[in-house]
């Protein structure tokens, strides 16, 4: 005699919203570049086409259906291991924006929150934070790397599959969480260093120019010119945002998602 229906839909229902949990999560989170820019109804039909895509790949990870714990308990440890995914994620594509940060605090652009009151955090290097965050994105871009986040969150359920977040021999999550920030701020710092050489290098000749010579600049006038060092700087160097972020977010991001293999 065959089985009640309720009783083979349940196991694929709950490895369903199992699936969805982790990848609903990780995008919320920021894994993917472009998600996190708009509406929430875009995030979700990301992570349910996300969802359809790994579904075959979490039912074929043996006898996971039968393993499967609690429902609370399974959709809280998909919901970890989704957050820990998609911030890992974030705070590596995140490197641009932060190098952008550091560089438009260093120049002194005060003017900046006259065009950007609402920025968050530092006003003084949003714009320059933005504009390096979406050259870098757009050389992420160009060379696939969307597809690459995409191949490596539907890979996930294979290399830590759905419901054994909670077990005592999965890879601990925090290692990545923990590992990846530094490794981006490495990132940043790499980025930003031959803007930051040149922009240094301008307010430490101006300062020995102004002590030289006697002239009094005009409000703002080194802030603009200073702000234009920095243009020429990073448009001279727009290979390496370009090419130079998305060769160099490869080896982190692959750790954030192969990093999870029991």
């Amino acid at each position: 005699m065959n089985a009640p229906l309720s009783a083979e839909l349940l196991p694929d229902a709950a490895l369903a919203a199992g699936v969805f949990m982790r990848m609903a999560t990780a995008v919320a989170a920021g894994a993917m570049p472009l998600a996190s820019r708009v509406g929430i109804r875009v995030r979700v039909a990301v992570a349910m086409v996300l969802a359809v895509a790994a579904l075959p790949a979490a039912r074929g990870t043996g006898d996971t259906l039968t393993r499967l714990p609690a429902w609370p308990f399974m959709l809280a440890g998909e919901a970890v291991v989704g957050l820990a995914m998609g911030a890992a994620a974030a705070c590596v594509l995140a490197a641009a924006g932060w190098a952008g940060m550091i560089l438009g605090s260093v120049a002194g652009l005060s003017w900046a929150d006259d065009f950007t009151p609402d920025a968050e955090g530092d006003p003084q290097g949003a714009g320059m934070a933005s504009f390096a965050a979406w050259l870098a994105l757009a050389g992420f871009l160009a060379v696939g790397g969307h597809l690459h986040v995409v191949a490596g969150l539907i890979d996930s359920v294979r290399t830590m599959p759905v419901g054994t977040a909670l077990n005592a021999g999965a890879a601990p999550v925090e290692a990545i969480v923990c590992t990846l920030p530094g490794l981006a701020l490495s990132l940043a710092l790499a980025l930003a260093a031959p803007a930051l050489a040149a922009v240094v290098t301008f307010h430490l000749a101006t300062a020995i120019c102004l002590r030289a010579i006697r002239f009094s600049p005009g409000p703002g006038v080194l802030q603009a010119v200073a702000s234009l060092v920095l243009f020429a700087a990073v448009v001279a160097g727009a290979a390496t945002w370009i090419g130079g972020f998305a060769a160099g977010v490869h080896a982190p991001l692959e750790r954030c998602f192969s990093g999870l293999a029991s």
